[in-house]
């Protein structure tokens, strides 16, 4: 768990550099057109993983053999790649440097998409540190390839193109590797034979993509009615967000498995306090995180940005406070998908999404920035409420159940 730990924070720092240093190597127009990339891959990338990740490493029965997981993964990125493609070639409101930078961060995404499911075969071996030494070599990869192709082109495109390039080597030469002498697999392209386990793990998926669209959908209308240019500002100020979802997920994910043995236990007075316990350590982490953007905030993005990045500090807190909420509403997934209230989830989720739309609609014309904040916390917040109502209501019902 310390590997793992290190090596996605090690990583996690080196995505968020990506962020930063595209605006002295290149403009905020160019980080604009980053943050597109990253917001609409965010959405097939989901698909290309079909959240299959909790599925596979609770599976120790091994219904599904290595070789399967590993090839039905392979299947759903060629697809996610595809419809990603097709989703580019519609919207005729993208240039062509657009529409390159967003198929080459999705090429990226794929070799991120191929590591999650090594990696969860590396977790059911209990080789945390051949996940956490992965990002570091994945980390470290990507940054350079990012920075010195970016340095030596001013040119987003070849970049992003480098930088998926790396990617995958990185990950064929040093997970595949790995995985092979753990399991010895066998990639077999069938869809037939992966059918069974797409038919038991798209429920996870579809909420997986719905909770994704949440976060995507006022960055979606803030480049359309706003341009990228704002969306790029908006994208530098919210970089330093992503360490509180990051942070909270280190939190809760080792205890994914501890928490579904107390579950099928009826172990019901544990399952909880771990819960309880996860939630607190969730909070600490995000009130540590929300006094050091108070004190430091403004110097440290004018640091990163320089002074142009002033007029748009103020959003760091409110930004801070919506990446909260989607982090919260990512840790009563956990005790929800435990105890398989996946409709409940996908009911949330879905009410969720319609009401980001709308409220986007409707606000970020008019107000942009403050827009998508509200348009966040509404929708969000209101999730994030939703499902801890729903996790206190599975726990009575297991309880009166035993």
């Amino acid at each position: 768990m310390a590997f793992h730990s290190i090596g996605s924070l090690f990583y996690l720092v080196c995505q968020w550099l990506l962020t930063v240093i595209v605006v002295p190597l290149c403009s905020f127009e160019a980080a604009g057109i980053l943050a597109l990339a990253i917001s609409l891959t965010n959405v097939f990338f989901t698909l290309g993983t079909f959240g299959i990740r909790i599925f596979q490493v609770s599976d120790s029965r091994r219904k599904y053999s290595p070789g399967l997981y590993i090839s039905t993964r392979v299947l759903t990125c060629l697809f996610a790649l595809g419809l990603c493609a097709l989703f580019l070639l519609c919207n005729r409101q993208y240039t062509a440097e657009q529409v390159l930078c967003v198929l080459f961060y999705m090429l990226y995404r794929i070799g991120e998409a191929l590591v999650d499911v090594l990696a969860g075969e590396e977790q059911k071996a209990y080789r945390f540190d051949y996940v956490g030494l992965s990002f570091l070599f994945r980390g470290l990869a990507t940054l350079l390839s990012f920075a010195l192709t970016l340095y030596s082109t001013r040119n987003l495109t070849l970049t992003l193109l480098a930088m998926a390039l790396v990617t995958l080597a990185v990950v064929l030469a040093y997970d595949g590797k790995r995985v092979k002498s753990l399991t010895d697999f066998r990639l077999h392209l069938s869809l037939r034979e992966s059918l069974p386990l797409l038919r038991e793990a798209w429920p996870l998926m579809l909420n997986s993509a719905l909770l994704t669209l949440l976060a995507a959908i006022p960055r979606y209308f803030l480049e359309m009615y706003h341009g990228s240019e704002l969306l790029g500002y908006f994208g530098s100020v919210s970089t330093p967000a992503v360490i509180i979802q990051a942070g909270c997920s280190f939190i809760y994910t080792p205890l994914v498995a501890p928490l579904s043995s107390r579950f099928a236990g009826r172990d019901l007075p544990g399952f909880r306090r771990m819960l309880l316990l996860a939630l607190g350590g969730v909070l600490g982490f995000a009130a540590c995180m929300f006094a050091g953007a108070a004190l430091l905030g403004r110097w440290g993005l004018t640091l990163l940005f320089g002074q142009a990045i002033l007029p748009y500090a103020f959003l760091l807190l409110p930004v801070l406070g919506s990446t909260l909420c989607i982090s919260l509403i990512y840790f009563f997934e956990v005790p929800l998908t435990i105890g398989r209230q996946l409709k409940v989830m996908t009911a949330i989720h879905a009410g969720a999404v319609l009401l980001a739309a709308a409220v986007s609609l409707l606000a970020i014309p008019v107000q942009g920035l403050q827009g998508v904040l509200l348009a966040l916390y509404i929708s969000a917040g209101g999730d994030v409420l939703a499902m801890a109502a729903a996790t206190a209501w599975m726990c009575r019902k297991a309880r009166a159940a035993a």
